[in-house]
């Protein structure tokens, strides 16, 4: 009778340590399927208010760390001058885009810039979407912009975030082998920079650009 109870006990044991590892793999079962979970449109194409807030968050963190890491001036400086042409573009550019059409694809995009690397792994790679990245600058008494990538026109699911980057006269073009400053290449008069300078001429400050992405 004792080893029957014994046996008993063993088994009860057994029982409750199978349901205990059964509820693990089920919890685990849980975790990985929320964390492989992909925010997509709902089935009408709408997508909720608050994903959408959510993804603009994140665009807006991602825009934050380039900052931080100083490469959404350098994107907004790199250009190259080409002397036979006297002329200046963004370096890398593809001849067959232009600042309407982006001068970027987006592959060119994800392997020079590290916002690039992040809008391609969080956007384009996981959910599939597009984006588009505008520069927005003053060009004498108005506002004017120049399209880096161009995937086309946004639906009514884009939502988009920006960051405003300031230039000064001393900073130097990112591609640059001379090392030209900014304001060198604006007072040649045979340049004609990307981004042209407007300010007081007693201010250092060449532009502010708004560096503008949209997600859809």
């Amino acid at each position: 009778m004792r080893e029957d109870r014994l046996s008993r006990a063993e088994r009860g044991q057994a029982y409750t340590l199978e349901g205990f590892v059964g509820a693990m793999v089920v919890l685990m079962a849980v975790l990985f399927a929320i964390q492989a979970v992909v925010i997509t449109p709902t089935t009408g194409g709408a997508v909720d208010r608050t994903v959408q807030a959510q993804l603009q968050q994140e665009l807006q963190d991602s825009l934050l760390v380039a900052e931080n890491d100083g490469n959404l001036s350098y994107l907004v400086r790199h250009w190259e001058v080409d002397e036979s042409e006297d002329e200046v573009t963004f370096n890398g550019s593809d001849p067959a885009l232009d600042d309407r059409r982006g001068h970027y694809n987006t592959s060119a995009f994800e392997k020079k810039f590290a916002i690039g690397e992040m809008l391609d792994e969080r956007f384009a790679n996981r959910s599939g979407q597009n984006y588009n990245v505008v520069l927005t600058y003053q060009n004498g008494s108005r506002a004017d912009r120049e399209a880096l990538v161009y995937q086309g026109k946004p639906d009514t699911n884009a939502f988009a975030a920006s960051y405003s980057v300031t230039l000064y006269d001393d900073q130097e073009l990112t591609s640059d082998s001379e090392s030209r400053s900014l304001k060198d290449v604006y007072d040649d008069p045979d340049l004609e920079p990307p981004i042209p300078r407007y300010s007081d001429e007693s201010s250092e400050v060449y532009n502010v650009v708004e560096v503008r992405v949209i997600v859809w």
